[in-house]
């Protein structure tokens, strides 16, 4: 089965991974078996509410922000949002992680003892959300670190069964942005009631919740086919995935905004999204997905029916599916995989969605999803085929201009400010030409029309850097030129176009994850905003303390190329003029006393 279509995870790994998914029920926290080359973790899942939704948790989903220390990679960097996941999930995390347990000595004893080539995080149910978490943990704690560690780590894989939701979209965005998808494989069988509960209010199901955590157990008894609760929470549950579902198909479409005005004002929406890949099981086969929007079409639609008496049975199915997980894994072996994506686009004939019990309407949904990607990946092509342009523009700026205003001795900065020459006037229309084209990509990236690993392609990471470091000072000219310094404010706090504060992200970023500290990454981010700087240091009173901080960081801004050395020191530059204005006293001991050409005197 799964050996076709995933390379390294066979019928025996996921075998392996459920049959300690089930020991993991006898234990506190989680269950090890180590096996040298492949570690399993299994986590405990739990039947209890409060490890559900916290009690104290006042949101209609039980959700919280995921922490920026903690997890740095889990954000959007376009929009600059931390990442959302269910708060009972990250507290068992925080548990977990605490000095309480021994996960984290174990986890650095097989990093550390180097012999080990994978290592497998999984569970059933809850258990399954913990190793989610666990996985996403090991991944910001180890894996991430790989470039700056000088060994390999063990490669992460999760493999859940019947978990629920655990994160929101830019949860999911920032797994494919890092490329770390591709380590989550979620098995759904296709009634199991678990994966659809995180899409419906708290305030909908509180009250029936106790009771059908109780039936959902395996290790309790069997359930009555007639229990009314278990319909009735099945009934709620899917009503609000169907609004979910609906919701999000209309975005696709492009009737999102209509839809959204409509009902934000009297219905919240959850914000949970399927994340990694999702392997449905049907009667016959498996189906494979990995395109999360694909994956929400699904969870709502395979549960439907056309035979009104096979509906009123689903309920109590939706129940028998989540205790079905070890009839799954035995039978695997013998059911076909197929897998759906941007080249296997699902047809009417399509017998694998046939197999799902999706109706035509269902089939349009999945169709819609998979033409939105393969159109934020077509979004993604014309982008790169705009490259020679923004790489014709950048050239010119930086090899003819710069060295033209060179000659005049005040650097490309000040030329631009006053803009006396023909030369000027080009540098302006390429300014502009290029501040059109980054503000397009981040409008598209803001709206998630660009595929998620786009903002992590270090092609265009270093671009954009580039394009940062080099027109920046262009449009701090501009703004001190027309003197929006004295009519709006400040450039950093007034005036800075936000295409800029996202390059800054995304190059901060890769800082990050080549293992560079907070210290090291605030000191070396912001040298595109030298002259924004230099304007407000020479329009107030000198202040010792802020004058040698600036110096400070100037050094460093050299040393990581942020700035252009050769040009702030020209001797007709903004810069120089005012450093030369500062006092005697300052002047002899400062650090760039002899690239102004100061010698010491004693």
């Amino acid at each position: 089965m799964a050996q076709e279509a995933y390379p390294g995870i066979n019928n025996d790994l996921i075998t392996r991974s459920w049959n300690a998914s089930t020991r993991a029920y006898r234990t506190e926290h989680f269950h090890k078996e180590d096996e040298r080359e492949v570690v399993f973790v299994a986590f405990r899942p739990s039947f209890s509410e409060k490890d559900w939704f916290a009690p104290e948790n006042k949101f209609p989903f039980g959700e919280t922000k995921m922490k920026r220390s903690q997890f740095p990679c889990m954000r959007s960097i376009g929009n600059d949002v931390d990442a959302t996941v269910n708060e009972s999930f990250l507290k068992n995390l925080e548990l977990l992680t605490s000095p309480r347990t021994s996960f984290c000595d174990y986890v650095k004893t097989v990093v550390e003892r180097r012999q080990s080539q994978r290592i497998v995080f999984t569970g059933h149910s809850t258990g399954g959300a913990t190793a989610i978490l666990a996985t996403v943990w090991y991944l910001e704690t180890y894996f991430k670190n790989q470039r700056s560690s000088g060994f390999p780590f063990p490669e992460p894989l999760c493999v859940t069964f019947g978990a629920p939701l655990v994160g929101d979209y830019v949860f999911n965005h920032a797994l494919g942005r890092e490329n770390w998808s591709r380590f989550f494989v979620n098995f759904v069988t296709r009634f199991d009631l678990v994966p659809r509960i995180m899409l419906a209010r708290k305030a909908s199901t509180n009250q029936a919740l106790p009771h059908v955590l109780s039936q959902l157990d395996p290790r309790v008894g069997a359930f009555q086919e007639n229990d009314q609760t278990i319909s009735a929470f099945y009934t709620r549950v899917m009503k609000e995935t169907a609004t979910v579902a609906h919701q999000a198909v209309c975005e696709l479409i492009g009737y999102g905004d209509a839809f959204l005005e409509a009902f934000s004002s009297f219905l919240e929406l959850s914000p949970y999204r399927p994340a990694g890949t999702f392997v449905f099981s049907t009667g016959t086969g498996l189906v494979s997905v990995s395109n999360s929007d694909a994956i929400l079409q699904i969870l709502f639609y395979a549960s439907q029916s056309s035979n009104q008496h096979e509906l009123s049975l689903v309920p109590y199915q939706s129940i028998r599916d989540h205790r079905s997980y070890e009839e799954l894994v035995h039978s695997m072996a013998m059911k076909p995989l197929n897998h759906l994506d941007l080249h296997h686009l699902p047809l009417d004939g399509d017998l694998s969605l046939k197999d799902l019990g999706l109706s035509t309407r269902a089939r349009q949904c999945v169709r819609a999803a998979f033409e939105a990607e393969k159109q934020r990946a077509d979004n993604q092509t014309k982008i790169y085929n705009k490259l020679p342009k923004i790489e014709e523009r950048l050239t010119w700026i930086e090899e003819e201009y710069k060295l033209k205003c060179k000659t005049h001795k005040n650097g490309y900065y000040d030329s631009f400010k006053y803009s006396n020459e023909e030369k000027d006037f080009k540098a302006n229309v390429n300014r502009a030409e290029l501040a059109g084209l980054f503000d397009e990509v981040l409008g598209l990236v803001k709206k998630g029309l660009l595929p998620d690993g786009f903002e992590g392609h270090r092609e265009w990471i270093e671009l954009s850097t580039r394009y940062r470091r080099l027109i920046e000072p262009l449009d701090i000219s501009n703004y001190h030129r027309h003197l929006k310094n004295e009519d709006t404010g400040p450039y950093m706090l007034k005036g800075r176009p936000n295409r800029y504060k996202h390059a800054q992200r995304g190059y901060e970023h890769e800082l990050l994850k080549a293992g560079k500290s907070a210290e090291e990454i605030k000191g070396s981010g912001c040298g595109s905003c030298f002259w924004a700087d230099v304007e407000e240091l020479k329009g107030k009173a000198y202040e010792s303390v802020e004058v040698k901080r600036f110096e400070t960081l100037v050094e460093g801004w050299i040393r990581n190329r942020e700035i252009d050395d050769e040009q702030i020191f020209l001797d007709g530059s903004t810069f120089r003029k005012w450093w030369h204005s500062l006092p005697e006293e300052h002047k002899r001991s400062s650090p760039l006393r002899e690239r102004m050409g100061e010698t010491r005197t004693t």
